[in-house]
C-alpha cells in the first residue's frame, strides 16, 4: 500500500475524532469524565469482541501486551485532554494537544534515532503555525489546565510512535483486530481508577464538574454510542491498520483534520461562527497536509 492511501484513511480517523468533540460534549454533560471514558471504551471493547472474537482469542501474548500498553497510553492521553478542558479554554487545551506534533520527532529521535524527512518537516512547521492561528489561543498566564495539557504532549506522542513501532510488519486483518481489542481494554483500568480515586467522592475532587456521576439522558446515550462505536472502534481500527504504512509524524499531520472537522461541525450543529483566524489557520493546515503528501511523490518522480 502507498503512503498517501494510508494517510487518507488516517485523515478519515481525524475526521471522526473531530466529530467526537460534539457528541462527547453531550455525553460529558451528564457524566463524570473518567466514568464516561470507562463506559465509552467498555462498550467499544464489547462491540469489538462481538465482531472479532474469533481472531482475538488467538492473540499471542506479546501482541496482547503491546496492545494493552498502547491502550494505557491512549487512555492517559484522553483523560489528560478531558481534565485539561475542565480548567482551561478549549482553544488552549486543543493547541497543547496538537503540540504532540513537536513531541513526536523529538521522542522518535531519542528512542529510535529516527530523523524526519524534508517534506514532513515542512508540513510539520506549517501545521504547527496553522494550528496556532486556527485555535487563536490566549496564553495570558498559565493555569492548571495548561499544565495538564502540557503533560499530555509526550503521552500522545509516545502513543503515535509506539503504534507505528508495534504494528509495522504485522500484516493482515487478524493482527489489526487483536491490537484494536487490547488497546480498547487497556484504556479501562486507567479510566476506572481515575473515576474511583478522583471522581467518586473517595478523595476531595479537583473540580465540582468531576463528581457529577451519571444521568441517563438521550443526549448521553447518543454521545456514548457515537464515541464508542465510530470514534473508538472504527477510528482505532483505521489507525491500527493503516499507520504501519506511514510514519508517526506523517500520521499526526493528517490527524490535524480533527480540529478542522470539529470547527465545521460546531458551525453546522451548534451555530458557532467560523472566524477569520479559523479560516486562515485551517487553510494553512490543509496546505501542510498537501505538501507533506505531494512533496515526496513529486520528488520521487523527478528522480
Amino acid at each position: 500500500m502507498k503512503n498517501w492511501q494510508a494517510d487518507l484513511f488516517i485523515i478519515l480517523s481525524g475526521t471522526l475524532w473531530g466529530l467526537s468533540f460534539i457528541f462527547g460534549r453531550w455525553g460529558l454533560a451528564d457524566c463524570s469524565p473518567g466514568l464516561f471514558l470507562f463506559l465509552r471504551f467498555g462498550l467499544a471493547a464489547l462491540v469489538s469482541w462481538i465482531l472479532f472474537s474469533r481472531h482475538i482469542k488467538i492473540t499471542p501474548k506479546k501482541d496482547r501486551n503491546e496492545g494493552l500498553l498502547l491502550g494505557i497510553m491512549m487512555g492517559g492521553g484522553f483523560l489528560l485532554q478531558i481534565y485539561s478542558l475542565n480548567f482551561t479554554d478549549v482553544s488552549r487545551a486543543a493547541f497543547l494537544t496538537g503540540m504532540c506534533l513537536l513531541g513526536i520527532p523529538i521522542l522518535n529521535f531519542i528512542i529510535f534515532r529516527e530523523g524526519i524527512k524534508k517534506f514532513s518537516l515542512i508540513g510539520l512547521v506549517l501545521a504547527v503555525i496553522g494550528l496556532y492561528i486556527f485555535l487563536d489561543p490566549s496564553f495570558a498566564g498559565i493555569n492548571a489546565g495548561d499544565i495538564i495539557g502540557i503533560v499530555s504532549i509526550p503521552v500522545w506522542a509516545l502513543y503515535m510512535i509506539y503504534l507505528t513501532a508495534f504494528t509495522t510488519g504485522k500484516e493482515g486483518l487478524t493482527k489489526t483486530y487483536q491490537y484494536l481489542f487490547w488497546q480498547l481494554v487497556g484504556v479501562l483500568p486507567v479510566a476506572f481508577l481515575t473515576y474511583v480515586f478522583l471522581e467518586s467522592g473517595l478523595t476531595p475532587p479537583m473540580h465540582p464538574d468531576l463528581v457529577k456521576g451519571l444521568t441517563l439522558t438521550p443526549r448521553f446515550l447518543i454521545g456514548l454510542f457515537f464515541n464508542a462505536v465510530l470514534a473508538s472502534v472504527i477510528t482505532v481500527l483505521l489507525l491500527t491498520y493503516f499507520q504501519k504504512y506511514t510514519t508517526a509524524i506523517q500520521a499526526m499531520i493528517c490527524l490535524q483534520a480533527e480540529p478542522i472537522t470539529a470547527t465545521i461541525a460546531a458551525f453546522i450543529l451548534l451555530d458557532e461562527p467560523i472566524t477569520s483566524h479559523v479560516a486562515v489557520g485551517g487553510t494553512i493546515i490543509i496546505i501542510a497536509i498537501f505538501i507533506s503528501e505531494i512533496g515526496p511523490m513529486l520528488s520521487h518522480k523527478n528522480n
